[in-house]
């Protein structure tokens, strides 16, 4: 009996989006807890922020595999159109995790500036070789993840991408809040904290108005595009009411097509076949159903 060898099994692996947010979720779970260590010793506001927020996408990656486990359920009889809008509650439940991230750090930035007995942050080598090397990780682990959303068609790894590319940004911002106070600007700390949860904001409203579409059945393909394919089909002598919906990579298709009355059914049904392969084809990857209602065409003959 023959096994699958284990370099082959962690490749195959690895080449889902399970996969690639497992690997995520061990380089976040090391970078925030590296971040919230130091940080937590050295007082810093800003690097502990930065480690909440590092922690915080360690548990979107959580919830990322959970929701894409539900997503690739089939199609049942409660849920007949499938379960892929999981997935978009999934990256819409990641935008609620960056918001927590800015009442953090917002809330610990305000309780800084009204109660001056907090302590000064101690700045040191290690604090940016800690930050200086979580940073290249997170540079890495976006590009890995943004990549592998593009291959693999996810919209929830490209959402998690841009999740962990506001964590560089964070990162960024701490190393010159850092500076900043070892010039002497011990406010820089709190006030760079501040500003670093305004740009978390922002980032957690384009992960919202991502999905948003995809959960209020805006249309996922153009509808001139579809035309320019159907009407290519030798047959159709006219197409419309073209309507699309689902995610990027899970598109569903409904259009009329009109053909000549003369035809018999079964002539007409073979030509909707070749509709629905056509836009499979065109449409790479994207199209899961197509639905084609036959009428007949109203026009001349000479459109034939």
């Amino acid at each position: 009996m023959q096994t699958t060898p284990p370099a082959s099994l962690y490749s195959k692996i690895l080449h889902t989006p399970q996969g690639v947010f497992g690997v995520t979720l061990f380089f976040n779970l090391l970078v925030s807890l590296s971040k919230l260590f130091w940080g937590y010793q050295t007082h810093t506001l800003s690097m502990t922020a930065d480690g909440f927020h590092s922690l915080l996408d360690a548990v979107a990656n959580v919830v990322g595999i959970v929701g894409l486990n539900i997503s690739m359920k089939p199609a049942d009889h409660n849920h007949p159109y499938g379960h892929r809008k999981f997935e978009a509650i999934a990256s819409m439940v990641i935008s609620f995790f960056i918001f927590l991230t800015c009442f953090e750090i917002a809330g610990e930035g305000f309780s800084r500036f009204f109660s001056p007995q907090h302590s000064h942050p101690r700045i040191s080598p290690t604090s940016y070789g800690i930050i200086g090397i979580t940073l290249l990780i997170n540079l890495w682990v976006t590009w890995y993840e943004n990549k592998k959303g593009k291959e693999l068609k996810s919209d929830l790894l490209i959402a998690d991408a841009k999740h962990t590319l506001s964590d560089c940004l964070v990162s960024i911002s701490v190393l010159f809040s850092m500076a900043a106070v070892q010039l002497g600007f011990l406010w820089a700390d709190t006030v760079l904290a501040l500003v670093v949860s305004l740009i978390i904001l922002k980032v957690g409203f384009e992960l919202i108005m991502i999905h948003f579409s995809a959960l209020t059945d805006e249309a996922a393909l153009d509808p001139n595009e579809i035309s320019a394919v159907v009407l290519a089909v030798p047959g159709v002598l006219d197409c419309h009411k073209i309507r699309s919906r689902g995610m990027r990579d899970h598109v569903f298709i409904d259009l009329h097509i009109q053909v000549d009355p003369q035809l018999t059914v079964k002539e007409a049904h073979g030509i909707s076949y070749r509709v629905e392969s056509t836009l499979g084809e065109a449409f790479d990857g994207q199209v899961r159903e197509v639905l084609v209602h036959v009428e007949e065409y109203e026009g001349t003959a000479e459109s034939a």
